[in-house]
């Protein structure tokens, strides 16, 4: 009875079957996939025009689904230069290729398993030219950090300064500050920030000064109510932001007060 239940709640979605048709020839082993009603891992997803993404987890197909099906993410015209931070498996970065074939497409991401599947979907995309990956995270500062090892790829997350836990539940990888990630891939403007970093991107931020905020045009980024305990509060947020320039122009929270936030420079 479990699986047509799962069916029922989401029969009222039926208009984005048409989309993800638009995207995908394997509409049915996608659907299968993302209601969790069947198929195996790892699944290869063909992508109408040529190419693929190979996605291991349901999270993974989940992700896939928000940003080629649902549209999660919004890119400018014109957009030359994109910086994704947490860039997972590299969904994001091969749906923005195609949408924006003119730009040059920055990825970070810290974790060694999902960065070889990252640069596994770059490479199967004949991507390399336009998109880098780059096996580092985002902090407040350069250095080592810690990342937790449990979960599945898209909700890996680094384990925040004061915060202690077991060694053997993280490894140590690489991060930088957003100025020095800016400064080392020499983008003095950059058009478009994608932020989804797990609860580090309060730090990454805040750490950030308005000068440099102020070299990004639009910012769309992902925040997680947890770190509120550390002092943290969207206004204070988004108050920093403006600082750098950055106007709120969409923002929308669930009911655990996780928010997406899209700014626009002024």
């Amino acid at each position: 009875m479990v699986q047509p239940l799962r069916i029922l709640r989401h029969i009222g979605r039926a208009p984005e079957l048409f989309v993800a048709r638009r995207h995908t020839p394997a509409i049915g082993e996608l659907v299968k996939r993302y209601l969790q009603v069947g198929g195996s891992y790892p699944f290869r997803v063909p992508l109408s025009g040529g190419g693929s993404l190979t996605l291991s987890t349901p999270e993974e197909v989940k992700v896939f689904w928000q940003i080629f099906v649902r549209g999660s993410y919004v890119l400018p015209k014109p957009c030359k230069t994109i910086l994704a931070c947490g860039a997972n498996v590299g969904i994001f970065s091969v749906w923005a290729a195609r949408l924006r074939p003119e730009a040059r497409i920055m990825e970070l991401e810290p974790f060694p398993a999902t960065f070889a599947a990252l640069d596994a979907n770059i490479r199967d995309n004949r991507l390399e030219d336009r998109v880098h990956a780059v096996p580092v995270g985002l902090a407040a500062r350069s250095g080592d950090r810690r990342i937790g090892t449990a979960g599945e790829s898209p909700n890996k997350k680094l384990v925040l300064d004061g915060v202690t836990g077991s060694a053997d539940e993280t490894i140590a990888v690489r991060c930088v500050d957003l100025a020095e990630c800016l400064r080392q891939h020499d983008l003095a403007r950059l058009d478009f920030l994608k932020m989804d970093i797990e609860g580090s991107e309060w730090e990454v931020l805040f750490a950030t000064p308005p000068p440099v905020l102020a070299r990004i045009k639009h910012i769309q980024l992902e925040y997680h109510e947890v770190n509120a305990r550390f002092g943290y509060t969207p206004d204070a947020l988004f108050a920093h932001l403006a600082a750098g320039g950055h106007r709120l122009t969409f923002r929308q929270e669930d009911a655990c007060r996780t928010g997406i936030a899209y700014f626009e420079h002024s």
